[in-house]
């Protein structure tokens, strides 16, 4: 049996789905439902909406088959989440990778397997829409085109549980998803011996820009904002708007120096956005990093405590210690 590999992007994949909540739910008939057309979509006895863990694939709602959950180790879901697309195996059998698998030669007898990769929010793939077969099946265009549809219906159902995390106007995690999000991060880092850096951003006067040019050019300047901390930063670092005119990053393994150095590079794109869109005021922020040593393992809240009040002193034109 060949195992999958673990995603790059793992820490952030599994921070994505424990701060959605999901691994605490027990089903829901809108996810049942989903599972239930794409049985009759593609007249498959076996859909199964599953989110993937760290060991175990849990069963989020499921059609044909009694399963809560199992091993990732021995799951195809494990191999879904690694592709773009479908996953597609007409026959178990003649697969170098799942001949010998448990659910192969068990006595669930999977003979056929297709399975979508489900994306959270911010991409991450947290989850897999499978369906399973015990006799080898062939799979037509419109087979897949289905199930492309179907995953995406499911990744909407999806998001909708996951409004509790998310900013409404940058469409970032607000200060509760960070919180979530960052916290199972610097555990990975701490595990791994790696370390990280946290940057605390202000937008400089953005109660005048408010008063110049109105609550709608400020919204429009935090949207600004957040789609330039999206093309700076990496998918495994965690972007969060913390408060009004407050945004914070959690840089999963960088020093000090080479997050100094995004954020060199961050001021940049802000003046050539701002000179090629026309902005009517330039995008000014104060910054503040805070590194994470994982031999001293400080607390999340120990860490934005730290960078609030270097961010404090700084904006007060005080020299940073």
């Amino acid at each position: 049996m060949y195992n999958a590999t673990i995603p790059d992007n793992e820490p952030m994949r599994l921070a994505t789905l424990h701060a959605s909540q999901l691994l605490n739910l027990r089903g829901g008939e809108q996810y049942h439902r989903l599972t239930r057309l794409g049985r009759r979509l593609l007249q498959m006895p076996v859909c199964l909406l599953n989110l993937v863990d760290a060991e175990y694939v849990r069963v989020l709602a499921g059609q044909g088959v009694d399963l809560t959950e199992f091993s990732r180790a021995s799951s195809f879901c494990g191999h879904t989440i690694l592709g773009e697309d479908a996953l597609v195996i007409q026959d178990t059998r003649h697969h170098p990778y799942f001949f010998d698998n448990p659910l192969v030669v068990g006595p669930e007898g999977v003979r056929s397997y297709i399975g979508m990769p489900i994306r959270a929010f911010n991409g991450c793939k947290i989850a897999t829409l499978c369906l399973m077969d015990k006799v080898p099946r062939e799979v037509a265009a419109d087979d897949l085109a289905a199930l492309r549809d179907l995953a995406l219906l499911t990744e909407q159902e999806l998001a909708a549980g996951q409004l509790a995390i998310i900013d409404d106007l940058t469409g970032l995690v607000n200060r509760r998803g960070f919180e979530t999000m960052a916290r199972l991060l610097l555990n990975s880092s701490e595990r791994q011996s790696l370390p990280a850096v946290l940057l605390y951003f202000d937008l400089d006067d953005f109660s005048t820009l408010n008063r110049h040019y109105g609550e709608a050019e400020g919204d429009r300047m935090l949207m600004r904002f957040s789609r330039l901390l999206r093309q700076t930063f990496r998918g495994s670092d965690v972007l969060g708007r913390l408060g009004d005119n407050s945004f914070a990053v959690l840089v999963a393994n960088s020093s000090a120096q080479q997050a100094e150095l995004v954020v060199d590079r961050m001021r940049q794109s802000a003046l050539s956005l701002q000179q090629q869109e026309g902005w009517p005021g330039p995008l000014q922020f104060s910054v503040a990093a805070v590194h994470y040593s994982p031999a001293q393992s400080p607390t999340l809240e120990h860490l934005l405590s730290r960078a609030d009040h270097l961010l404090y002193k700084r904006q007060q034109g005080q020299r940073l210690c």
